[in-house]
């Protein structure tokens, strides 16, 4: 209880902290993504791989380690810990590909045909924790350059989708596309809502001035109808969820 209600006080301190008080970073990620979706198979751990895209990030983080001399050190937290805000643009392109739409049926023909779009734009806050000081880590003089990191925070999402069929044009003929997935299951255009990020990693400092950074997070949207598909059956009930891989640079701001 009494590391919540720290963790709930570092973050409205940072609301009201001065330069002079907190240190700054910025940073710039880039990676690739996979997101499970209603194309594939939703039972096929496999399918979670085949639908790869890019991801950029833009990072800024806040910390707390030079409070040390204000509050009383059996404490800690603020010591390993960050609020980290970012905005991140991804990419994807989502295709049917498992033992249905491999088949030599019409259906199969049809699922193999569809192939949808998406862009989103994320923005979203964070709270990171550090496994070792951060007082340590940015010292020149300690011998420590490999921090490794977890951390949790809540996106707003916006997103853009579109759907294609090699068979044809569906918007002028649904027959193109499987029956579960015309007519109102389509969720074609754009839309926006929240999510929840869990994420991992580590640091390792490249400079004084500098650290390179590679993270692995797992977003959960509130959402089915990223993919532009809203297929009221049961295999295409799960909403959206993401895998991000990304390698990063991070350059410290008013760091002395």
């Amino acid at each position: 209880m009494k590391t919540f209600v720290t963790i709930i006080f570092i973050t409205f301190y940072s609301l009201k902290s001065t330069a002079q008080n907190n240190t700054y970073e910025v940073g710039g990620f880039v990676g690739f993504n996979n997101m499970q979706t209603d194309y594939g198979q939703p039972d096929e751990f496999s399918s979670y791989f085949k639908k790869n895209g890019q991801s950029l990030s833009i990072a800024h983080y806040t910390h707390f380690f030079n409070l040390t001399q204000r509050w009383n050190r059996k404490y800690g937290i603020h010591d390993h810990l960050m609020i980290k805000t970012e905005l991140q643009y991804i990419n994807n392109t989502f295709t049917h590909n498992d033992i249905y739409s491999n088949s030599n049926s019409e259906n199969g023909a049809k699922l193999r045909g569809m192939e949808s779009t998406v862009n989103i734009l994320n923005t979203g806050i964070n709270a990171e924790y550090h496994l070792k000081s951060l007082t340590n880590f940015f010292n020149p003089y300690a011998d420590v350059s490999f921090n490794p990191f977890v951390g949790v925070g809540v996106n707003y999402f916006f997103y853009n989708n579109d759907l294609t069929s090699t068979l044809g044009d569906w918007r002028n003929d649904f027959s193109v596309l499987p029956e579960k997935f015309s007519g109102d299951a389509l969720a074609v255009g754009s839309g926006s809502g929240f999510a929840v990020n869990f994420y991992g990693g580590a640091r390792y400092k490249l400079t004084n001035k500098t650290d390179l950074a590679l993270q692995i997070s797992s977003q959960y949207f509130f959402s089915d109808k990223i993919d532009g598909l809203d297929a009221q059956v049961e295999e295409n009930q799960s909403n959206e969820i993401m895998l991000n891989f990304q390698l990063g640079l991070i350059y410290h701001l008013n760091f002395n």
